[in-house]
């Protein structure tokens, strides 16, 4: 009888680290996608001060034609390399959260596309003055949820923050709100990525 229940325990004690060991996995695998913060953050980091550059300097021809080919040539590699991260890579772990994310993310690319077709039907023009800080509003709420699903306060933090830029954004012209938009993307996408990926570099604890 007492090596049935001394057997049942260790059984109990197994399963309960498996299901440890299980969790704390996933979430390591989540820190992965700090990659994509990293990348996208400072593509859009570089991208929003090369447009402030461009809006409060004088820029002679080849200089704007070099900065809209490296424009072009930036963005057509982030989303290769995400679209291979994303779909091709063979993953380690698939889970929900990681699932559930992608679904928040897609819905805020398709939402800020309807805002511009919304805007241009009211406006008869596009004013990027406008959608820019309808854009930030979105990201923001991507990044507080996304923190949500991953349980890191970080992200929820910084889509806080983002929320505060794009007040500011609101308030300004133009060509500062590029400049706004590249140090809020700094703060709010490289940083917490950079954290989350040096997490997924270390041994997942159970």
């Amino acid at each position: 009888m007492s090596s049935t229940t001394s057997n049942q325990e260790m059984s109990d004690n197994e399963m309960l680290r498996t299901l440890k060991t299980a969790i704390a996995t996933s979430k390591h695998s989540l820190y992965e996608d700090g990659i994509l913060l990293i990348l996208w953050g400072a593509s859009f980091t570089i991208g929003f001060f090369l447009h402030y550059y461009k809006s409060s300097h004088l820029v002679v021809y080849w200089e704007r034609n070099i900065i809209n080919i490296l424009n072009i040539v930036g963005a057509v590699l982030l989303i290769g390399f995400t679209i291979y991260y994303l779909f091709f890579r063979k993953p380690k772990y698939r889970t929900y959260t990681a699932i559930s994310t992608r679904y928040v993310w897609l819905g805020i690319i398709i939402a800020h596309n309807l805002n511009v077709i919304v805007t241009k039907s009211f406006l008869q023009e596009v004013d990027f003055a406008l959608l820019h800080p309808l854009q930030m509003v979105l990201i923001g709420f991507a990044l507080f949820v996304t923190g949500g699903i991953y349980r890191y306060k970080l992200l929820s933090i910084s889509g806080a923050v983002m929320w505060i830029a794009a007040i500011l954004c609101a308030r300004e012209e133009l060509a500062d709100q590029f400049l706004i938009r590249a140090i809020a993307n700094f703060v709010c996408f490289v940083i917490p990525g950079v954290l989350m990926y040096l997490k997924s570099k270390k041994p997942a604890h159970v």
